[in-house]
């Protein structure tokens, strides 16, 4: 199921203030909450306008991708390869 950036936003938001927000139907609480945490803390990794739709996709030279693909091979994990970009 995917959501809007407002409705995101206002999960983060009620969060901050100590309230869950409403479950929607078709989703079991504990995997909604859980999906509340990761919007705040990317929000707090990366501003609030992260939890936005990307509106296009990254594009990486050879060299970029190459770079990446050596730091997991080096043991990185590929999650904090990402989010160092």
């Amino acid at each position: 199921m995917k959501y809007d950036y407002v409705f995101k936003l206002n999960c983060v938001e009620l969060y901050k203030n100590g309230r869950w927000h409403e479950t929607p139907e078709g989703i079991g609480q504990k995997n909604f909450r859980k999906r509340i945490t990761t919007w705040v803390k990317i929000a707090d990794l990366h501003g609030i306008d992260a939890l936005k739709h990307p509106t296009t996709c990254t594009e990486y030279t050879v060299e970029e991708r190459y770079a990446l693909v050596a730091r997991v091979l080096a043991g990185e994990s590929q999650k904090k390869c990402y989010n160092k970009c």
